[in-house]
């Protein structure tokens, strides 16, 4: 019995392992106090990496001269309006998690759905320890307001499961939504309902976008991207 109890607490520490989200890598903005210049827009010094529960990595680039947008971030993921909902786009206690969600954001690193991506940044968030009703909060603002986009770009191997970009491609998008006022009221008229009710899971909070954005084509459809095979990397890691 003792046996068949200790097998038990093994195999649920494995699986907790095995689904256990986690960071790595030091953040460093460079030049020093760029978050704090009037345009923001600060360039990575060191790579970030991010796995997430169901085992796909994502991992931000360190800037070279002559990239595009890779390796450096402009707090996109919180913008303007939704900062005093939020937080300052250069909170640091999401920061890790804004930075590798701006990565894949870009346009040139689309390399997974942008479901995908906005759950990923959920999970990131809840890794630092977010609470989970702000933490939500976010991931609806993201999924309704955020860039949206169909197709993905070709990327670059970056260790298993993980893909990062190296070249645009042709895509059909819609970027980051700048109705301010629809935006703060839709967002908290959801934060209002998500108090009431902490237990939304992300389902419900996805299906809570679609009601608030009827006749949106991207949050309506979500995800279209259709895999390639057992061996794509976009698949979700099977345990």
């Amino acid at each position: 019995m003792r046996k068949a109890i200790a097998l038990m607490v093994l195999l649920m520490g494995v699986a907790n392992a095995l689904f256990a989200s986690q960071f790595t890598g030091e953040l460093k903005l460079l030049p020093e106090g760029c978050q704090f210049t009037k345009e923001r827009k600060c360039q990575l010094g060191s790579m970030l990496t991010f796995k997430s529960p169901n085992g796909l990595v994502w991992q931000t680039d360190i800037w070279k001269a002559g990239n595009h947008e890779s390796g450096t971030t402009d707090g996109a993921s919180i913008p303007k309006w939704a900062q005093p909902i939020i937080g300052d786009a250069y909170d640091e206690s999401f920061l890790k998690a804004a930075i590798v969600h701006d990565h894949y954001c870009y346009e040139e690193n689309r390399v997974r759905s942008w479901v995908e991506t906005h759950r990923m940044f959920y999970y990131a968030l809840i890794d630092l320890g977010i609470d989970k009703t702000k933490a939500k909060t976010m991931y609806f603002a993201v999924f309704t307001f955020g860039p949206h986009w169909r197709g993905i770009v070709a990327g670059e191997k970056c260790g298993e499961n993980c893909i990062k970009t190296l070249a645009p491609s042709g895509l059909v998008s819609e970027e980051s939504q700048l109705n301010g006022e629809r935006s703060i009221t839709t967002t908290q008229n959801f934060k209002a309902a998500l108090e009431a009710d902490p237990s939304m899971s992300l389902d419900e909070i996805e299906a809570y976008a679609e009601a608030a954005k009827p006749n949106d084509f991207y949050v309506g459809q979500e995800s279209t991207y259709v895999s390639e095979g057992v061996n794509d990397p976009n698949l979700l890691q099977k345990y």
